[in-house]
């Protein structure tokens, strides 16, 4: 039996997360959008953090062919991370983790080809893409008798758009799955976006304007460890906040601090900061603002075991984050 690929890019797949503008790029957001930001953010507007490539086939075997714009090495992520695609297999009531396609980091920027054996019979895939790269082709490989089919819907709400640093981009997860916002997408088959850019996260008046022109049904801010000092975070926080909020009079909107909270001077006044914008925009009248607490994510006998490297939540730590976060979220939006 021989192997039919096809572009990821052509129906039935369907894919999510990034800029639909973009019908043949896999991009976050616009290059000229980027530009007005930061070099950092140019650099990082196409890696494809959060996006995801669904379908329905029973073919037994699912193969993957890349092409990417290679990695760079870092000491504190995994190749895994930042050049693996997951797989999943999706029913009513669960998600199974299937394994993952990876690429030997010498393998940069060249077609290469990996094969997953998966369960007989129909189901449901999703493929979850790197976090730290950008992407330039995939193409999906099945047995060339197999069905393809649209993989059935999320939830019919807009996507949630998630803001922040390299904690919201993933950084030292060990796969691209694990990245809080997915989890959270997993477990109540909600849509997402996820707008994390490590170290480059401080809501300037560029992307303030982006992020506001974006559909949604939730906003959640979440790059207090980006902004340089607590007095930067309280003005750019509160900007951010009113700029969403005029585009999207009526969505809940989440505020979250830091989750490695050490009782610092820093740590302290930037937790004041975010409360004292929550104060204000619940004393101005806003009935849908809601204060999410990081100092609460890592707690118990094993919260020195919740980062990699004191900072960046490992897998451990960005499950607590879900499960935290996603249960604000879905009683807020009873999901």
């Amino acid at each position: 039996m021989s192997i039919l690929y096809r572009d990821v890019r052509s129906a039935p797949f369907e894919i999510f997360g990034l800029d639909n503008r973009y019908k043949n790029e896999f991009k976050r957001m616009p290059y000229e959008v980027a530009c007005q930001i930061s070099p950092a953010v140019v650099g990082m507007h196409n890696h494809t953090t959060g996006a995801r490539i669904r379908f329905k086939t029973n073919s037994n075997e699912i193969w993957i062919r890349v092409k990417n714009g290679g990695g760079t090495p870092h000491t504190s992520t995994t190749t895994l991370m930042r050049m693996g695609f997951d797989l999943y297999q999706d029913t009513e009531r669960s998600h199974k983790y299937l394994g993952i396609f990876y690429f030997d980091i010498s393998m940069h920027k060249e077609y290469c080809t990996w094969m997953l054996r998966v369960p007989e019979g129909d189901k449901e895939l999703t493929v979850n893409m790197p976090l730290l790269t950008d992407v330039l082709s995939v193409e999906i490989g099945l047995e060339d008798t197999a069905t393809l089919e649209r993989h059935s819907p999320y939830m019919p709400i807009l996507p949630i758009v998630y803001y922040g640093s390299s904690i919201t981009q993933g950084n030292c997860v060990s796969r691209p799955g694990l990245l809080y916002s997915s989890i959270i997408s997993r477990k109540y088959n909600v849509d997402y976006r996820c707008l994390g850019f490590s170290g480059a996260c401080k809501a300037e008046p560029a992307m303030i304007d982006y992020l506001s022109s974006l559909e949604m049904s939730a906003f959640v801010s979440d790059y207090d460890h980006n902004a340089p000092t607590p007095e930067y975070l309280k003005e750019t926080h509160y900007a951010l906040y009113q700029k969403i909020r005029e585009k999207h009079p009526h969505i809940p909107y989440f505020m979250v601090t830091r989750p490695n909270f050490n009782f610092s001077k820093d740590d302290t006044a930037r937790r004041c900061a975010i409360m004292e914008n929550y104060l204000k925009a619940v004393g101005g009248g806003d009935e849908n603002v809601y204060f999410i607490d990081g100092s609460a994510f890592f707690n118990g006998m094993d919260l020195h075991e919740c980062t990699t490297d004191t900072t960046h939540p490992n897998d451990i730590g960005s499950q607590r984050m879900a499960d935290y976060i996603g249960d604000v979220i879905a009683k807020v939006m009873k999901l």
